[in-house]
């Protein structure tokens, strides 16, 4: 079976986002190659699905189910705003209502598409996490969200980072918060 053309999907996905009601209908689909293990993945604000045509070659019966996947994430962003969990109540609702499981990850097998690459060293990285709300600063070896220490908002962050060592963090430092607003705009 060969697998369908991204114009279809784009059909389709056009469909579902009918069906649930979201005005803003226009979506991109494209296969993208580069992809391994992913079977697929949405890209929010700019409306724009990806799928792994190599991983969804193997198991063409769950191309509807990655399909849908992917655009109730887009679905649930244009319906209830940026500030839901990706697989919250919101998007299994909508899952629900096209028909698929609310599953978070595919069962597709993975071995043998090229993913056991060599172990390179691990790139340590250090994060300056400044909140937009009250501009609260700290720098973190891990990224952590949840509520501001300073203003108690949830989730309003702005995350930079820099190489671990004293060069990155002095770096991270010398940011202000109107720096870091830029790099996001």
């Amino acid at each position: 079976m060969t697998l369908p053309a991204a114009a279809e999907l784009e059909s389709r996905a056009t469909v579902l986002l009918a069906a649930w009601r979201v005005l803003d209908t226009a979506v991109k689909v494209v296969w993208n190659e580069r992809l391994t293990t992913t079977a697929g993945r949405a890209f929010l604000r700019n409306g724009r699905v990806e799928l792994n045509p190599t991983l969804l070659a193997r198991a063409p019966d769950q191309v509807e189910m990655v399909l849908v996947h992917e655009v109730a994430h887009i679905a649930a962003f244009r319906l209830f705003g940026a500030n839901i969990p990706a697989h919250g109540r919101h998007w299994r609702s909508l899952m629900r209502l096209a028909g698929q499981p609310p599953e978070v990850t595919h069962k597709i097998p993975v071995h043998g598409l090229g993913t056991t690459r060599t172990r390179r060293a691990r790139r340590r990285y250090v994060y300056l996490r400044i909140c937009e709300q009250c501009g609260d600063r700290q720098l973190l070896a891990a990224v952590r969200y949840g509520r501001c220490s300073g203003c108690s908002a949830r989730d309003s962050f702005l995350v930079m980072k820099a190489p671990a060592g004293p060069a990155g963090e002095a770096a991270l430092q010398r940011l202000s918060l109107g720096d870091v607003r830029a790099a996001f705009e």
